[in-house]
């Protein structure tokens, strides 16, 4: 083994001295970069200290510089270079290496967690890219954005820049390829797609092995792992990891060793091998504590340099003034002598004072990290609590396959502005009556959630315990459960919910509704619709013609007001109204929440309003109701554009 690397290095020194000059140089620095990093930053320093630089070619030294240290985790040393690079390549206006800054500056930005301006620093590449005609720079932003995309599960978005991305197959170098198939592995790997994600990863493993890219390789492992894991095949998930952090740690990588770490802890807790986990923890918190220590050692080392400075130049000073003072003896020499030891005395106050100002600057900045850090756990736990508070919302909401089952033709646009909701939709099936409701709470996140479970129980009381069936009377129930729980408090609790809440009975030709006096049912009639609302209404669309054979449909439709009072406390609780609607073939029923309606957006950053709404839902009536939802969460997102959600969303259609 020694002798493989004593053998490198001779053939290392001789490719570098035959190489006569600065160019020829960079082009071995690239070259090697992939299997040897350490020996490419190496020669880019020494090139650095060559004469005779344009701007270009330091712009090129420092972005080979900065690529090191991104792979080292020295992301402050990268950012700065960085920074520079950008000021002179503006100057310079050379496209294509200010395009390489950006693309580095944007994978820097992703390693510490800021995806919205690392996603944008990319598309600012890809953009200086394409004004250059720089077919191998668009080949590495496409790589580089898909990621990014793919890093945040937008999958869609990525796959439109994989795509792109594939139309450049034919020009793409051989070692670029290793990016396009981890890419796509970790596409399919993100829509569940298991055996695709591990072939197209191990044609990236194939390329990294090939081309000796150890730092790729090292990630390739650890993403090879991660499938495996989701497919339960623990044994091979361990051994890939295992591999892949012997590598990191063989080849000093300390971020792709802390990816592997991380998995592998989460391996032996899925285990239950705690003890392995607990060792393994310890190993991964050196590394983080290493990765840390690194960033405070290099701005240490900076400081002391500085005051290391300052000290010789204090020591020359003094000297000088020694030989001043045995030189001169005559009052013009005092006089000297005497505005220098002012000036010195002056200079001590000065140091003296800027010695305070930074032992309380070091002081205020660790209290500020240990404030950080308390605020970082708290957020966690907070975050944690949420999202556990999620599970539980999630589980007394009906299921899908219950919905499909007692609604088989019908969809559930359901988009919570925050972790949990407020809005909530809710289904039961009582003496062969379907009833289902879009409910709106009082607030969103937290607070509208924990009034959602107060008002669901409410609705399944109602009917469960109470046996009731006709909307009006479920709903009276429901406000006399929630007033009940509100009024346990000693504050005046005037939460509660808005709601449409819909019965809805099959087979009505057999049913004693068809037999009574009451009630006489036109022919056509295929179902019977009953409703009550609390401030949010029930529209349902109806084709004007009868013949629904007709491929030119018109539609009208039909609105049915709520009562205007919430379930909750009101200054006058009145007694809610059911109506009943005869249903036809084809009819489509919506019910839903203010949420879509008030969001902001559009050109002008206006709500979206109930009139657009209403022609938006008539102008889709020839799609099934798969394609209803995806117009309207499509439309919804278009309307949004970049400005935040405002409100929870919940629309229920079902067709009849």
């Amino acid at each position: 083994m020694n002798r493989l690397i004593l053998s490198f290095l001779i053939l290392f020194n001789c490719q570098f001295a035959f190489a006569s000059n600065l160019n020829d140089k960079l082009i071995i620095a690239n070259e090697i970069y992939y299997s040897n990093p350490d020996s490419s930053y190496i020669i880019c320093k020494e090139i650095e200290k060559l004469n005779s630089k344009t701007n270009t070619e330091l712009a090129e030294i420092y972005i080979c510089q900065s690529r090191y240290l991104i792979l080292k985790t020295k992301f402050d040393e990268a950012s700065v270079i960085l920074s520079k690079t950008i000021e002179l390549l503006e100057k310079e206006n050379n496209l294509s290496l200010l395009a390489k800054c950006y693309s580095l500056k944007s994978i820097l930005l992703n390693r510490v967690s800021n995806f919205e301006q690392a996603l944008f620093h990319q598309k600012k590449a890809i953009s200086l890219y394409t004004e250059a005609k720089d077919t191998t720079g668009i080949i590495s932003s496409l790589t580089n954005i898909s990621l990014d995309y793919l890093e945040r599960n937008e999958n869609d978005s990525a796959l439109y820049y994989l795509s792109k991305l594939k139309r450049f197959d034919n020009k793409m170098k051989e070692k670029s390829k290793y990016y396009f198939h981890q890419n796509f592995g970790k596409y399919y790997f993100n829509i569940k797609n298991y055996d695709k994600a591990i072939k197209e990863y191990n044609e990236a493993l194939s390329i990294a092995n090939k081309y000796k890219m150890i730092d790729s390789k090292a990630t390739c492992l650890t993403l090879i792992a991660i499938t495996y894991f989701n497919l339960k095949q623990y044994i091979k998930a361990e051994a890939t990891l295992l591999e892949s952090i012997a590598i990191a740690n063989n080849n000093n990588l300390l971020h792709e060793a802390n990816e592997a770490y991380i998995v592998l802890i989460e391996l032996y807790e899925k285990q239950e091998r705690f003890k392995k986990a607990l060792e393994v923890k310890k190993l991964n918190d050196k590394i983080e504590k290493e990765i840390f220590t690194i960033e405070k050692i290099n701005k240490i080392n900076e400081i002391e340099t500085k005051l290391r400075l300052s000290e010789k130049e204090q020591i020359i000073t003094q000297q000088e003034l020694k030989i001043k003072k045995e030189q001169l003896n005559t009052l013009e020499a005092k006089s000297k002598i005497s505005q220098l030891i002012y000036f010195i005395l002056l200079c001590i106050v000065i140091i003296v004072f800027v010695v305070i100002i930074f032992i309380r600057a070091k002081k205020l900045t660790s209290k500020i990290k240990t404030q950080k850090l308390l605020l970082e756990v708290k957020s966690k736990e907070v975050t944690d609590s949420i999202k556990y508070a999620k599970r539980i919302q999630s589980a007394i909401l009906p299921s899908f396959k219950t919905i499909k089952e007692h609604l088989p033709d019908s969809f559930i646009l359901y988009k919570p502005k925050d972790i949990v909701a407020g809005d909530f939709y809710w289904l039961e099936n009582k003496d062969n009556t379907v009833l289902f409701a879009a409910a709106d709470c009082t607030g969103h996140g937290v607070p509208g959630a924990m009034v959602s479970v107060i008002c669901n129980n409410g609705l399944n009381r109602s009917v469960r315990e109470y046996r009731l069936t006709n909307p009006s009377d479920i709903l009276n129930k429901t406000r006399e459960i929630v007033i009940s729980e509100f009024d346990k408090s000693d504050e005046d609790v005037r939460d509660g919910m808005d709601i449409a809440l819909c019965s809805l009975k099959f087979n009505i030709s057999d049913s004693k509704l068809n037999h009574s006096k009451t009630l006489k049912l036109k022919p056509e009639t295929i179902a019977l619709l009953k409703y009550a609302g609390a401030n949010n209404p029930l529209w349902v669309v109806r084709p004007i013609s009868n013949n629904i054979e007709h491929q030119a449909l018109n539609y009208e439709l039909i609105e049915i007001k709520p009562d205007k009072q919430p379930i909750g406390k009101h200054f006058k609780n009145l007694s809610f109204t059911s109506h009943s609607i005869e249903l036809k073939k084809r009819d489509t029923i919506y019910i839903f929440s203010d949420g879509y309606a008030d969001q902001f957006g559009g050109p002008k950053g206006k709500k979206f309003m109930y009139k657009p709404f209403k022609k938006l839902l008539l102008s889709i009536q020839d799609k099934n109701m798969n394609e209803q939802k995806k117009i309207l969460e499509q439309r919804f997102n278009d309307w949004k554009g970049e400005l935040e959600q405002v409100d929870d969303i919940c629309v229920i259609g079902v067709r009849i």
